[in-house]
């Protein structure tokens, strides 16, 4: 009785594994061949160069708060450089130019 039980289940992790490299959870989820066919819609819209998007880009006014949000960061970068340069007694002619176009760009 042993032998049979063991029989089929070998017999039965024998058809069981290789099928299920080929199905994968697929058969759980009982949606293969929706998986499929949005697998092969996806691949033509792809192709064909939809896929999303639209509009262009950023807008200008989202480009400006990035392009402001960028120059606060150089600023208080500028900042600190200066700090460290005039406590170490360098030349800060070159920075203060510098943090005083950031300061203008920014207050644009």
């Amino acid at each position: 009785m042993k032998l049979n039980k063991s029989l089929k289940l070998s017999l039965s992790v024998l058809v069981a594994f290789p099928l299920s490299f080929f199905v994968g959870n697929e058969m759980l989820a009982n949606n293969l061949i929706e998986t499929i066919e949005y697998g092969s819609s996806n691949k033509e819209l792809l192709a064909c160069g939809g896929g999303g998007g639209g509009g262009g880009g950023a807008t200008p006014a989202a480009k400006a708060a990035a392009k402001k949000k960028k120059a606060k960061a150089k600023l208080s970068f500028k900042k600190r450089a200066l700090s460290k340069a005039a406590a170490a007694g360098e030349d800060t002619s070159k920075l203060q130019a510098e943090i005083a176009e950031l300061e203008a760009l920014i207050a644009k």
